[in-house]
């Protein structure tokens, strides 16, 4: 399992509009490009349940779990207006992928 891609989803209410979040993702990207691991991120929002979030691709749990640390320690939590008791956080280990399309 130490040596399996790990997936990160993380979902939040946010105190910020829609645009003020992109504004400060478009300003985290070259941050993103260097944190250790991650191998790739989607980020999406939810309209109808008034939420956004990421899905974060690690090469391995260790590493999945370091960043989520320093999410929640060095303030880009609340950069981004989390509101904290909509935070909700899942990690797992990636078992399979399934290649649809010609890709």
């Amino acid at each position: 399992m130490e040596n399996s891609k790990a997936i990160v989803n993380l979902k939040f209410k946010s105190d910020l509009s829609t645009e003020e979040l992109c504004e400060i993702a478009k300003r985290r990207k070259s941050i993103l490009q260097n944190v250790k691991g991650l191998i790739t991120l989607f980020c999406y929002t939810n309209e109808e349940t008034n939420t956004i979030g990421g899905t974060y691709i690690f090469e391995n749990l260790q590493l999945a779990h370091q960043y989520l640390g320093e999410f929640l320690t060095k303030g880009v939590g609340p950069e981004y207006g989390v509101i904290p008791m909509t935070l909700k956080i899942d990690v797992g280990c990636l078992k399979d992928e399934i290649i649809v399309g010609d890709r």
